[in-house]
């Protein structure tokens, strides 16, 4: 337990710097913070069967099958009950405006009304018609379930990536989306010797070293029609752009491997840069939580 004490009080403080830097994401900051706090917590402590790479199959990866298509990262004895009553009031003192949605859908996960696994079982097309007709059936609003499970999914995916991300170091991977959850990232780093980039996928936390001349997103190759919008005074802030898909992807540029930081918080710490890019009718890689619409 000392070490996730320790793990969550380096992220209090690291919340604290963000915002003392980026005094204008203060808000949406402090609205996820309690939701990053509990969160985080729940991967450093939960209880939780480790991923099985028995199915990995390396040809497969290397033609760009992520592994959540090649074996179950979603199992139905997973504590989906647990998570989802531990998160609850942590996104009730971050999103009071989503109270009246949150007590409902505790009393049906308490009263067993709905089965969580259900959203996780098939694929993501299946998840979002269960949404819809849970949204229907229960009176809550579509964005509170989608927030809500994306941030289930986040716990799941983040536990079982730290067990995998050992079986994909050896193994070939050329894509601009995750080799374990198949997600594009939501931000990326350009080291400050090497000058690689490394791209950060914001659903399981995997980090993979990606190509500075190709675009993650539609892999378009070639340094015309990509950007590099530098915030002024702050150059270690930019903002990658495609010409070719119209998306962007945050950028810290020139970071230390030394640096210690919370990817998922720099990416919200940056959200007056994903308004600028949207105010440009540009379209994000990844849909993290501050993002869904």
């Amino acid at each position: 337990m000392h070490r996730a004490d320790d793990r969550l009080k380096t992220l209090e403080m690291m919340i604290d710097r963000i915002i003392g830097k980026n005094p204008h994401s203060k808000e949406i900051i402090n609205a996820f913070r309690p939701v990053m706090v509990e969160r985080n917590r729940l991967v450093e402590t939960l209880d939780l069967s480790p991923g099985d790479p028995g199915g990995m199959d390396g040809t497969r990866l290397k033609s760009g099958v992520p592994l959540i298509k090649q074996a179950a990262l979603f199992h139905s004895e997973d504590p989906w009950e647990d998570i989802a009553l531990s998160l609850i009031p942590a996104f009730k003192q971050g999103f009071p405006d989503l109270q009246d949605d949150l007590d409902t859908l505790q009393g049906c996960i308490k009263n067993k009304t709905i089965d969580l696994y259900d959203y996780f079982k098939g694929p993501a097309d299946d998840g979002e018609k269960i949404i819809e007709g849970w949204s229907a059936r229960l009176n809550i609003r579509v964005l509170s379930f989608r927030l809500f499970f994306r941030t289930v999914m986040w716990v799941i995916l983040h536990k079982r990536a730290r067990n995998l991300a050992g079986y994909l170091r050896e193994s070939e991977w050329e894509k601009g989306y995750c080799p374990i959850c198949g997600s594009f990232p939501s931000i990326s780093m350009i080291m400050e010797k090497s000058g690689q980039r490394w791209l950060h996928c914001f659903q399981c936390g995997h980090e993979w070293r990606f190509s500075r001349v190709i675009c993650p997103y539609c892999e378009h190759e070639g340094q015309k029609g990509m950007t590099f919008f530098f915030v002024e005074d702050k150059k270690q802030e930019a903002v990658y752009t495609c010409d070719q898909c119209k998306r962007y992807l945050l950028t810290l540029n020139q970071i230390s491997p030394i640096t210690e930081m919370d990817l998922d918080l720099s990416a919200l710490g940056l959200a007056h840069l994903d308004i600028l890019m949207r105010d440009k009718g540009l379209i994000p890689m990844a849909l993290p939580e501050w993002n869904l619409s």
